[in-house]
């Protein structure tokens, strides 16, 4: 369980446009494979197969659909489920968790992150980067790991009703924006001690008018990574005049 759970962070190993991430489910599945069909040579291959179709999902989202299918594998092993069962569940749940990493990790969690790591960036650059990877990661980790311990036992569906990912993907793009204001005050702020005082005034409207901007195009779910980028650039700009 331990190699297939660390095997699930090179899901995307071998993305390709046949299968796209089917190689390194396979690959994720395979010491599990081993064990199940250790004296039955023609089964494994069988199985192998089985998930060397078509997979696709948000990477982090993945530990759950593979604890799953390590359970469906095992049942299927003792003879108590039909294989063709197993690509059924791959195929109905990877969709939707797709859907829910991407809103979360991509479009949420990654920015919030970003954008507290680019305020202490302002303090040392060292500190930014651990600020930018410990937030990710805290969640990013927890989550695969818990996913796809429930999965493996069963419990998939009440771990994604328990995990409330609409509310925690709403939470952290409010950070986000949040904390996208407060990296534009700071920028500006620095900016305004870099050329004197009486800049300060121009550099906090430009701020305050920076952070409106963003508001607006939260509104219009712009996406979120775009508008950091921006806020990056407007500071990147302020900093080297």
């Amino acid at each position: 369980m331990r190699s297939a759970w660390l095997r699930q962070f090179l899901i995307q190993g071998c993305w390709n446009y046949e299968g796209m991430q089917n190689v390194g489910f396979a690959y994720s599945m395979l010491p599990v494979l081993r064990e199940l069909y250790a004296d039955r040579p023609e089964e494994l291959v069988k199985a192998l197969k089985r998930h060397m179709e078509y997979f696709n999902t948000q990477p982090a989202m993945g530990g759950v659909i593979l604890g799953a299918a390590m359970r469906l594998e095992e049942r299927a092993a003792a003879g108590e489920a039909d294989p063709r069962e197993i690509g059924t569940f791959k195929v109905g749940l990877m969709g939707s968790l797709g859907a829910i990493g991407d809103a979360y990790f991509w479009g949420a969690l990654r920015p919030m992150a970003s954008v507290a790591g680019a305020i202490l960036a302002l303090v040392h650059p060292f500190l930014g980067i651990a600020a930018l990877l410990l937030l990710y990661n805290l969640s990013h980790l927890s989550i695969r790991w818990k996913g796809f311990m429930a999965g493996n036992s069963g419990e998939a569906v009440q771990f994604l009703k328990g995990a409330g990912f609409a509310g925690k993907t709403a939470d952290r793009k409010i950070a986000a924006a949040i904390l996208g204001g407060a990296y534009a005050g700071a920028a500006a702020s620095k900016s305004a001690f870099m050329f004197g005082n009486g800049t300060a005034p121009a550099f906090l409207i430009v701020a305050a008018l920076t952070v409106h901007l963003m508001t607006v195009l939260f509104r219009k779910a712009v996406s979120p990574s775009e508008i950091l980028l921006f806020l990056l650039m407007i500071g990147a700009l302020l900093l080297w005049y």
